[in-house]
Parts: structure tokens; sequence; C-alpha cells
């Protein structure tokens, strides 16, 4: 079962936020045919209110090419980027009454969560 597919079944709401402008968002809604909500957050503040990390070297650091470098091996290629490249994100599961019942945080650019660690929670 596909992931929205079982976050629809669960009653659970799928949202991304991004970095960049709302063009830019609707460019990778439309890429990607993403069926959640989509927000965008230039002033980076929901970015610092998950504590998320930030800088140069999480983007174009070692991990980061190494990273980079085994996914285009698994044929991906990297579009034009949007938004602050700088900015890592994170995948969040949030619960009823505020509460927080999964957290990853990327520690560089390509280090993504594991979602099935992150679906039992729901």
């Amino acid at each position: 079962m596909n992931v929205k597919k079982k976050l629809d079944a669960a009653a659970v709401g799928l949202v991304a936020i991004g970095s960049g402008s709302p063009q830019s968002a609707k460019k990778f809604v439309d890429d990607f045919h993403f069926t959640g909500e989509m927000y965008v957050n230039r002033d980076l503040s929901v970015y610092k209110a998950f504590d998320l990390e930030r800088g140069i070297t999480k983007t174009v650091g070692l991990s980061s090419l190494i990273k980079g470098v085994q996914t285009m091996k698994k044929g991906f290629r990297q579009g034009r980027s949007a938004g602050d490249l700088w900015q890592q994100g994170g995948l969040f599961v949030l619960g009823p009454g505020e509460r927080l019942l999964f957290a990853h945080r990327d520690k560089f650019a390509g280090d993504h969560a594991d979602l099935q660690q992150a679906l039992p929670k729901i």
C-alpha cells in the first residue's frame, strides 16, 4: 500500500512545507503529483520551530555528496533547485493534542526518514 493511501485510510492529513516561492510550490505539486496540502514558508520560521538543520556544509558536505552519487547511480537527476538551498528538512508525525509521535530531522541533503519507522506511529 502506498503511503498516501495508508494516510487516507487512517484519516491522517499530509502537509508539505517548502522554502521557495508559491510558483515553485505549484511546480512541486504538479511535477510530483503531490495530493496533500502545500504551504510556503520563506522566512523559515517553521523550520526554526522544528529545529531543523541549516548550512552550506549540510548541503554540499561529504555525506551529501556520497548520498548524491548513490542516488545518481539509481537514475535520479537533480532538477533546478528552488528555495533556501542550505535549509534541510524533516518528517514529523503529529498526533492529537499537539503530540509529536515521530520526528526525523535531516542532518544533510539526502538524509531522509525511513517511512517504515514513521508509519506505525499513525
